[in-house]
């Protein structure tokens, strides 16, 4: 199992603790081969961190946070896989 972290930066605060709640939502409800999602904002930046066994190096999870800030979110900074861990 790996467990992995991703951040997005240059969110604005308006829409970023909605977004956080609705991409968590999102994973939980519709994306569930990743485990135990987990969306928070702070200070400009969505962190996504969750679970599954397949995504040695994050890009699956990734991808798919891509998808969901071009859907809840429209524009936002740039994007790094923060790490990759065995959990």
């Amino acid at each position: 199992m790996y467990k992995i972290t991703i951040e997005c930066l240059d969110v604005a605060s308006g829409p970023g603790p909605q977004a956080a709640i609705d991409i968590e939502q999102e994973f939980r409800a519709h994306r569930t081969w990743h485990e135990r999602p987990s969306c928070s904002y702070a200070d400009g930046k969505l962190l996504l961190v969750a679970c599954n066994n397949f995504d040695a190096d994050g890009r699956a999870l990734l991808d798919e946070f891509w998808d969901c800030l071009a859907a809840y979110l429209g524009q936002h900074g740039a994007m790094q896989i923060l790490s990759v861990e065995q959990a």
